[in-house]
C-alpha cells in the first residue's frame, strides 16, 4: 500500500513547474474563499433571514485560510485587482497577470458550485426550485453581487473603489517587512481586513471588491439557471465590481507606497536566518541535507552548488553537528542524491 502511495504521489507532485504550482495555490485559494462565503450566505439567509454580522465574519475566516492555502507558493492574491496593483508596484512580472485571473475566476467558479449544491434543499426552500435574480425570492445575490436599491451608479462605482482600495492598501502594509509582523499572523491580519470592509461598506452592495469574486459566482449563476438577468440586472451592475475594484487596488496601493513604502528605505529589516542556513554558514562543505522547511527557496541555488562541491570531493565531506536520516543515507552512499533527500 505504501509503494503504491508514494508512486501516485510522485505522479501527482509538482517539483520543477514553480509557474504551475502558483495557478494551482491560486486556484484553490480563490476556491476555498468562494465556498466559505457564499455557502455562509446561503445558510445565513435561511437560518436567520439573512444576519449579516455572520457573514462577514465568515467571508473573514474564510479569506484567512485562503490566504494560509495559497501564500508560500503565490502570494496568495486570490484577487486579480491585487495582481494588477502587485505588477504595477513591481512585485509581480506583468506577464503573470492574465493567468493568475484565469486561475482566480477558475476557483471562484467552483466555489460557488460547490456551495450551491452543498445548499441546494436550502435554495429550494428559500426560492422553491425557481431561480430568481430580482424579487422577494431572489437568490442570485447569495452568489455573487448586486446593489442596494438606494445605491447610483456612481454610488455603486465609489463603494468598490473605496472599499478595495482599503484591501490593496491594508495588503500592503501587513506584507511590508519593515514592520516585522510574522508570517504566520499575515494571513490573519487579511482576514481581519475583509471582515472590516464587509461591517463598513458590505450593505451598499455586497463588498465584492474583487473581480473574480463577483464575476466566476456570476457566470455560475448564468450556468445554474438564473438566465441572462444575472448581467443585465440593475443597468448591468455586473462592470462596477469589476472596474470599480480595478481602479481601487491601484488606488489603494500607491497611497500606501507614496505616504509609507518610500520613506524609510535604509532600514535595516532583521530577518532572521533558518536553522539550516546557520548550519551551512558554519560547515559550508557539509551542507545539512534532509531538514524540512529549513530553507527557503532563494537558497536553492547556493545549495545546487554546495551538493556539486560536495560531489566533487567526497573526501572533504565534514558531518554536521545536526545529523539527519537523509544525511546518513547520504553519507552511505556519496555518489547518489535523490529528490527526496532535498526538502527544503
Amino acid at each position: 500500500m505504501g509503494v503504491i502511495q508514494d508512486k501516485l504521489a510522485n505522479a501527482l507532485r509538482i517539483e520543477d513547474q514553480q509557474f504551475a504550482r502558483e495557478l494551482l495555490a491560486e486556484i484553490i485559494g480563490t476556491f476555498f474563499l468562494l465556498l466559505i462565503g457564499n455557502a455562509a450566505n446561503i445558510q445565513s439567509a435561511v437560518a436567520t433571514g439573512g444576519n449579516s454580522t455572520s457573514c462577514h465574519i465568515a467571508w473573514g475566516i474564510g479569506f484567512m485560510f485562503a490566504v494560509y492555502l495559497a501564500a508560500s507558493v503565490s502570494g496568495a492574491h486570490l484577487n486579480p485587482a491585487i495582481s494588477i496593483a502587485q505588477s504595477i508596484l513591481g512585485n509581480l512580472p506583468s506577464w503573470k497577470i492574465i493567468p493568475y485571473t484565469i486561475a482566480q475566476l477558475i476557483g471562484a467558479f467552483l466555489g460557488a458550485a460547490v456551495a450551491y449544491f452543498g445548499h441546494h434543499d436550502d435554495l429550494w426552500k428559500l426560492d422553491g426550485g425557481i431561480r430568481q435574480v430580482t424579487g422577494l425570492q431572489a437568490t442570485a445575490g447569495l452568489f455573487t453581487t448586486f446593489p442596494s436599491e438606494h445605491m447610483s451608479v456612481w454610488g455603486s462605482l465609489l463603494d468598490q473603489i473605496i472599499g478595495t482600495a482599503l484591501l490593496s492598501g491594508l495588503v500592503c502594509l501587513i506584507t511590508d517587512k519593515r514592520h516585522k509582523i510574522p508570517d504566520g499572523c499575515v494571513p490573519v491580519l487579511a482576514g481581519s481586513i475583509m471582515t472590516m470592509v464587509a461591517m463598513t461598506f458590505g450593505a451598499n452592495g455586497g463588498f465584492a471588491i474583487n473581480p473574480a469574486r463577483d464575476f466566476g459566482p456570476r457566470v455560475f449563476c448564468l450556468c445554474a439557471g438564473y438566465g441572462w438577468e444575472v448581467f443585465s440586472a440593475n443597468g448591468y451592475y455586473f462592470w462596477i465590481p469589476i472596474v470599480g475594484a480595478l481602479i481601487g487596488a491601484i488606488i489603494g496601493a500607491w497611497i500606501y507606497k507614496i505616504f509609507v513604502g518610500l520613506h524609510g528605505m535604509n532600514e535595516t529589516i532583521d530577518i532572521q536566518p533558518t536553522k539550516g542556513f546557520n548550519e551551512m554558514q558554519r560547515n559550508s562543505e557539509g551542507i545539512l541535507i534532509g531538514y524540512d522547511n529549513t530553507l527557503s527557496r532563494a537558497h536553492n541555488d547556493i545549495l545546487d552548488a554546495a551538493h556539486s562541491q560536495i560531489l566533487s570531493h567526497p573526501q572533504q565531506l565534514q558531518k554536521p553537528q545536526y545529523a539527519t536520516p537523509s544525511y546518513q543515507v547520504f553519507e552511505q552512499n556519496r555518489t547518489q542524491i535523490t529528490s527526496t533527500d532535498r526538502r527544503y
